[in-house]
């Protein structure tokens, strides 16, 4: 199988290369592909304008630059166009009217972002060295704080999968009910009827 690739294109798509490899140029996405799952396949990198000191080269790969007078979307589909096995050619690309083209000469086509996100995950990049970091801390001082800490990224995936504990606070506590006021203890001294009929009473006796 040959890959035609759509350089700019693939390397103009963001949000799917981790930070660590952005801006990995001809030379890094040709890394990246001898690492992958087409590693062996015949690779043609088009891009356009002029000869960069960047170009990837080996024994299966070449990077050809369509120069002032040639785009690299027609550079594509002339080599599909004028192949004899074109069923045999992936162009990697996103460009609509390059998959228009080649799709109806029987080439394969796989988009931009899809292509990258496979070279990601055929890169085997170990977990430890993705960066973990506390929200609102930049890598540098994440890393800074995990060292002085000696905090390792497994320890934050298990703080981070822990349910903290409810925590009570005294103003959501519900309201106690006041208690009850005391009753007023009776005096016996105190008369239990009233004075009018009282005084009544001993103006009869006093009779």
């Amino acid at each position: 199988m040959e890959l035609l690739i759509d350089t700019w294109n693939v390397l103009h798509q963001s949000g799917v290369l981790p930070a660590e490899s952005a801006g990995i140029g001809i030379s890094g996405l040709n890394r990246l592909i001898q690492q992958s799952r087409w590693r062996g396949e015949k690779i043609t990198l088009v891009c356009d304008g002029t000869p960069s000191e960047s170009a990837a080269s080996g024994p299966r790969v070449q990077t050809i630059f369509t120069g002032s007078t040639r785009s690299a979307d027609d550079e594509i589909m002339a080599s599909v166009a004028s192949s004899s096995s074109p069923r045999s050619i992936l162009v990697i690309t996103s460009d609509r009217e390059i998959i228009s083209s080649i799709r109806k000469r029987g080439a394969q086509q796989m988009g931009s972002s899809a292509f990258l996100q496979a070279l990601v995950e055929d890169s085997h990049i170990p977990k430890s060295k993705k960066v973990h970091r506390p929200s609102g801390l930049s890598p540098k001082l994440a890393q800074e704080w995990k060292e002085h800490f000696g905090v390792d990224d497994g320890t934050l995936e298990e703080l981070q999968n822990t349910a903290l504990p409810e925590v009570k606070h005294e103003d959501s506590a519900p309201d106690q009910k006041p208690k009850p006021k005391k009753e007023r203890t009776d005096n016996r001294d105190e008369p239990d009827l009233p004075a009018d009929i009282l005084e009544e009473a001993r103006r009869l006796l006093e009779e």
